[in-house]
């Protein structure tokens, strides 16, 4: 009975830094993502080629891609942490105009 006792002891809070990392210490927060994962983002909602993505100095990113139809569009993405909201303004040569954002509650 105490080698069972040994055992809880020592899986017990092995298991509960699991479930916290699981539950919360690994959201996915569009307000936090990279350039990667704002490229890939803002690739198929927009359903872009060639898409490039830099960081802006004052924070979220800038960038561009092409539409099937050869369309060049231009973008810019702002992120809020705290809302888990990506957010963009796209504008393209030949008129083509969004704003749409993407979160997770």
């Amino acid at each position: 009975m105490v080698r069972n006792q040994k055992n809880i002891r020592i899986i017990f809070p092995g298991l509960v830094i699991i479930g916290g990392l699981l539950l919360g210490g690994c959201r996915d927060n569009p307000g936090t993502w990279g350039a990667e994962k704002v490229a890939a983002k803002i690739t198929s909602s927009l359903e872009l080629s060639d898409v490039t993505v830099k960081a802006r100095p004052e924070g979220g990113f800038a960038g561009s891609g092409k539409r099937a139809d050869g369309e060049t569009i231009t973008f810019t993405i702002r992120q809020d942490a705290e809302a888990h909201r990506l957010s963009w303004d796209a504008k393209g040569d030949r008129g083509f105009v969004e704003e749409g954002f993407y979160e997770l509650k």
